[in-house]
C-alpha cells in the first residue's frame, strides 16, 4: 500500500501542478529493459520535464553500461515485447553465464562465458563475449546520475505507489521526500551540480554464476539510516550500487568509504566518482 498521496508535486524541480506539466508517467528503471508495469509513477510524481530530461540524456549512460547491457542481454529484457518474463525462454531451455570483470586505470573490461543448454536445434551452445569501456570522467558523472535517479524515484514509488522497500529502522510515513535533506541528490541527479566533481556511489559486483532463474529478473532496493544519513543499495539483476541520498556534496565520497569499510564486503568493490577505482 502506499504510504502518501500523490503529491502533484515534482520531486526532482519541485514545481507544482500550476506551474508544470504532469501528463505522463515515469518508469524508474527505463522501460526498454522490461519495465513496463513493475516500477512505473503515476502522473503528478514527476513533471513532463523533468521525466524527459531523464530519458533523453541520463538514463542511456546506464543502458549502454557494458555491464549492465550485457546481463539485460543475458536475461533477454530487451525484447520486441520488453516486458519482464519468466517463462520468457521454451521449456527446458537453461541459460548459464559466468562473467568476470577487471579493471585497469578507468577502463573496464569484461568477459563473459555465455552457455546455453537444451534448445531444439543447439542442445549445447557456448559463446564468448569480451567488451571494454574507457570510462571519461563525463561517463562516470552521468553513470552517477543515472543511478541516483533511479533510487531515488524508486524511494518515491515506495511513497506514493506501492511500499516495496526493504528497511530498518525506518518508518516511511516519516520521509518528507520533498524535505532539504535531499536537496544534494536532486541538485546531482537532475541538473549535474556540482559541477566539475561526480558524486560518489559504490559498485559491488557479484560476478559468481548468472542463471536465468526468477530471483535474478528482481530488482529494487534496501534503504537504512547510517550514521545520519540515508543508505540505498540498488540492486540491478546483481549490479548492486551504493549510495547516499542526502550527504553533502563534499562529504558523499567519505561517507560511502566508511560504509564499505564497516560492511565487509567480501565481493569487490569500486567507487564510482571522479575516477574509477577498486577500494575493497
Amino acid at each position: 500500500m502506499a504510504m502518501k498521496p500523490i503529491p502533484n508535486k515534482c520531486i526532482w524541480c519541485l514545481g507544482e501542478q500550476s506551474s508544470e506539466r504532469f501528463n505522463s508517467k515515469s518508469h524508474v528503471l527505463p522501460g526498454c529493459v522490461g519495465n513496463k508495469r513493475q516500477q512505473v509513477l503515476p502522473a503528478g510524481i514527476v513533471c513532463d520535464q523533468c521525466n524527459n530530461f531523464f530519458g533523453r540524456r541520463v538514463e542511456v549512460a546506464l543502458i549502454n553500461d557494458p555491464i549492465f547491457e550485457a546481463r539485460v542481454g543475458i536475461l533477454q529484457l530487451r525484447d520486441k515485447k520488453g516486458e519482464f518474463a519468466y517463462n520468457h525462454s521454451p521449456l527446458g531451455v537453461h541459460r548459464v553465464a559466468n562473467m568476470e570483470a577487471e579493471i585497469s586505470s578507468n577502463k573496464v573490461t569484461l568477459i563473459t562465458k555465455y552457455e546455453i543448454k537444451g534448445q531444439p536445434n543447439k542442445p549445447h551452445e557456448i559463446r564468448n563475449i569480451s567488451k571494454s569501456k574507457d570510462y571519461s570522467k563525463r561517463d562516470l558523472a552521468l553513470l552517477s546520475r543515472a543511478v541516483h535517479k533511479i533510487a531515488f524515484e524508486s524511494l518515491a514509488h515506495s511513497l506514493f505507489v506501492k511500499s516495496g522497500l526493504k528497511f530498518e529502522h525506518i518508518d516511511l510515513k516519516n520521509i518528507d521526500i520533498f524535505d532539504r535533506s535531499f536537496e544534494a541528490i536532486r541538485r546531482w541527479a537532475r541538473y549535474g551540480e556540482p559541477q566539475g566533481s561526480v558524486r560518489a556511489v559504490l559498485r559491488l559486483q557479484k560476478f559468481d554464476e548468472i542463471k536465468t532463474q526468477e530471483e535474478l529478473f528482481q530488482w529494487g532496493g534496501e534503504l537504512r539510516y547510517f550514521q545520519q544519513w540515508f543508505c540505498y543499495g540498488l540492486n540491478l539483476f546483481g549490479d548492486w550500487y551504493i549510495m547516499s541520498l542526502t550527504s553533502a556534496a563534499d562529504e558523499a565520497d567519505g561517507d560511502l568509504r566508511t560504509w564499505a569499510a564497516r560492511a565487509k564486503c567480501a565481493q569487490p568493490v569500486w567507487m564510482v566518482g571522479d575516477k574509477l577505482q577498486a577500494i575493497v
